[in-house]
């Protein structure tokens, strides 16, 4: 009897339980504001501006086989679904070789009737390189890119419309200087801008509606730049000049860094291709002696000045 008894109150705790789960109203979150998500959270959904987002990891026969797979048996992959009123289910595969994913629902492009979906992919490193996957209304499903450019960093917690046309903007990273300028970590990354024009994602940090992200990103970059007591600070001489750059500011940046950068260091850009001596296979192609040349030419070939 007691037996009986027992099984019966775990009976009803459970319904309880289950009855209670039933009840609790479904999460929501705002319109433009990222959604945090990592393979071992398993099957997570959400609403946002009228779009039911769930995500979950990919089963593991899905290929390519990832390394969650064959350690954790839980895929690093996620598979998204987006279900929006009157249309399909959409289905989408995430990067495979990401550790961590956040997700928003924003309205893209001025218009839209309806909101698209956007989907970072952090695979992370000493750059912090990210891939920007976007779900693009297109009549009753959705068109599906990524945002061009090697992409550092990562979208502020909410995406906002920064030039008032009534679509969301991108800011990341400049990868184009990972690397370039020796030690990877001490190099920041000048700002860059994104926003979609007739369906297709652009680079726009040259337009004047967008100076103000600039202007709020020089001060650091020049104090660091300015900071002798900073061995490799020549990286963040780049970035700041860069960045004044896209502010028209270039010449006046140009002097101030002439006065500031570490002569004595080794972090020169190394993109001229010099020809190698007959019998010195092994030569150091490094084509500029001083930094200040070796930064002129990147920063005209990356577009940053002419």
């Amino acid at each position: 009897m007691r037996v009986l008894l027992f099984f019966s109150t775990i009976a009803a705790s459970l319904l309880f339980l289950s009855l209670a789960a039933a009840a609790r109203p479904a999460e929501t979150v705002a319109e433009g504001v990222f959604r945090f998500w990592k393979p071992s959270d398993g099957v997570v959904a959400w609403t946002s501006a009228g779009v039911r987002i769930r995500i979950e990891p990919a089963p593991c026969r899905t290929p390519p086989q990832t390394e969650g797979c064959s350690f954790d048996h839980v895929n690093n992959q996620p598979l998204v679904t987006v279900t929006a009123p009157g249309q399909p289910d959409y289905r989408t595969l995430g990067d495979s070789q990401s550790s961590f994913y956040r997700i928003a629902v924003a309205r893209l492009q001025p218009g839209d009737g309806r909101p698209g979906i956007v989907l970072e992919n952090q695979s992370g490193g000493s750059g912090g390189d990210v891939r920007e996957q976007i779900l693009l209304p297109d009549g009753s499903t959705y068109h599906e890119q990524f945002l061009p450019g090697h992409l550092q960093g990562e979208l502020p917690a909410r995406l906002s419309d920064l030039s008032g046309d009534g679509a969301v903007d991108f800011v990341l990273g400049d990868g184009s200087f990972d690397g370039a300028f020796g030690c990877n970590a001490c190099t920041p990354r000048p700002p860059m801008v994104l926003s979609f024009r007739n369906g297709v994602a652009i680079d726009v940090s040259r337009e004047r509606a967008y100076a103000d992200v600039f202007r709020r990103a020089l001060p650091d970059l020049r104090d660091r730049c300015f900071d002798r007591h900073e061995r490799y600070r020549n990286g963040s001489c780049a970035a700041y000049v860069a960045t004044a750059a896209r502010l028209g500011q270039v010449s006046t940046a140009w002097k101030a860094m002439l006065h500031h950068y570490n002569r004595e260091g080794i972090d020169i850009w190394r993109g001229c291709a010099a020809s190698v001596p007959r019998g010195n296979a092994g030569a150091d192609q490094r084509c500029f002696r001083t930094f200040p040349q070796s930064l002129a030419a990147f920063l005209r070939k990356t577009e940053y000045m002419r």
